[in-house]
């Protein structure tokens, strides 16, 4: 029997079958890895940000340079080679922004990574709203930008907020070491207001009465200070400078004789801060730190041994311990190109969704989770230290301090019912 096909039948056929063959096409072209994956770096190299710029850019290169030397990122079942651009924000939002303007319209990066002061990641937070590409900061963060209203759909901040460091360190002085006549001296800017934030929840929430102290902005004596806080007589001080106020904060609470009359808590401590004061500035002194490159006699093991074998690999590559910045770095970038893997796309929105689908990622903190304010919850969100003075170090230079403990749990990351989830 034979069985006629109409013209128009034939024409509808023919039309199909041209149409399924395009969209074949098009979704194996949308699907073919690119000859290579340009990352972004834009960090704090000159400027107030310069003393820990330097060693987050180092974190990111090892990043990348490892990724390489495994053949490359994985990207539809091949190895893609990755490359990045580097540029200096200067420590100003106006330079950032042109930064970063470049480097996506001039550049055609892939994904942004970067930043060293709160201000400039959420002036890039902004741009990124306008130009939704992939964008790690790696700095802790003003806690307004993680706002549902204020987060860009493609930002991603591994280092969270400054909130969560004045809200540890308040809940570990009172509960561990069991001090409660306190005063929380920080500067004028969004770093150290969000740790005040912080920690005044925290102690609100135990009932502790704190007495605040504030330092304008481009304060390099603060000898005043230090006077008004010995005539209050505190059992313990916050400080909660950051950059060089940090380094000029930590001398002079020594100088002055603040250091003798009453503990020392330095909120948020870097190998760059501990290395730039004396040994006896920094001796005695507890704070939280991100982490740190030497974990020995903590208690997990697992930890201790990570920790150490990226110390030896970034020590061999640069010729200096790895800073808790240079490791947040390198776990953003890394995270940053997991997220172009899983997505297999440079469309920001595509890798925002793929890392939300996939939010748990390893690193030398533990386990991370990215929560729906795209900050994650680390096995060890922080951990405690103490510094050693010039006696106790085995490396006069870098054996800075001593690690005593870790801050865990959900109550480091504010509420996402606080920021409107």
């Amino acid at each position: 029997m034979q069985v006629r096909t109409s013209g128009k039948t034939a024409l509808i056929v023919v039309a199909a079958v041209i149409c399924l063959l395009f969209t074949l096409g098009v979704a194996a072209m949308a699907a073919a890895p690119p000859k290579e994956v340009k990352v972004g770096l834009i960090y704090g190299l000159t400027g107030a940000a310069s003393p820990v710029g330097p060693v987050q850019l180092d974190g990111s290169k090892l990043a990348i340079d490892e990724i390489n030397a495994a053949g490359g990122l994985d990207w539809g079942g091949k190895k893609v080679p990755v490359k990045y651009v580097t540029k200096d924000d200067e420590t100003k939002p106006d330079v950032a922004i042109r930064r970063f303007r470049e480097l996506v319209d001039e550049d055609k990066v892939d994904v942004v990574v970067g930043q060293t002061f709160a201000p400039i990641s959420a002036a890039l937070n902004k741009e990124v709203k306008k130009h939704p590409i992939g964008y790690f900061p790696v700095n802790v963060v003003a806690l307004k930008m993680f706002e549902k209203a204020e987060l860009a759909p493609t930002t991603f901040a591994v280092h969270g907020c400054a909130y969560s460091i004045g809200y540890a360190g308040a809940s570990y002085i009172v509960n561990k070491l069991g001090l409660k006549k306190i005063v929380f001296f920080g500067p004028a800017y969004a770093f150290g207001q969000d740790q005040w934030r912080g920690a005044k929840d925290a102690f609100d929430k135990m009932g502790i009465k704190v007495e605040y102290l504030e330092s304008p902005v481009g304060t390099s004596d603060f000898t005043p200070y230090m006077t008004k806080i010995m005539e209050m007589k505190p059992e313990i001080v916050m400080l909660a400078h950051w950059g060089t106020d940090a380094i000029n904060v930590l001398k002079q609470a020594s100088e002055t004789g603040l250091k003798k009359k009453s503990k020392i808590w330095f909120d948020w401590m870097t190998n760059v801060f501990g290395s730039g004061v004396p040994p006896e500035a920094l001796e005695g002194v507890y704070s939280l730190m991100s982490w740190y490159y030497n974990l020995s006699g903590f208690a997990d093991q697992a930890i201790v041994n990570q920790a150490k074998a990226f110390s030896d690999k970034f020590t061999k590559a640069y010729g200096y311990p790895p800073d808790p910045y240079s490791a947040m770095a390198y776990i953003g970038t890394k995270e940053a190109l997991r997220g172009l893997s899983i997505a297999q796309s440079n469309e920001g929105l595509a890798v925002a969704k793929a890392i939300m689908a996939n939010p748990t990622f390893e690193s030398m903190k533990g386990q991370g989770t990215w929560r729906e304010d795209h900050q994650p919850i680390f096995k060890y969100n922080a951990f405690v230290v103490v510094g050693k003075g010039a006696a106790e170090r085995k490396d006069p230079k870098w054996d800075l301090v001593k690690v005593i403990g870790a801050y865990t749990g959900e109550d480091y990351l504010p509420s996402l019912k606080s920021l409107g989830y």
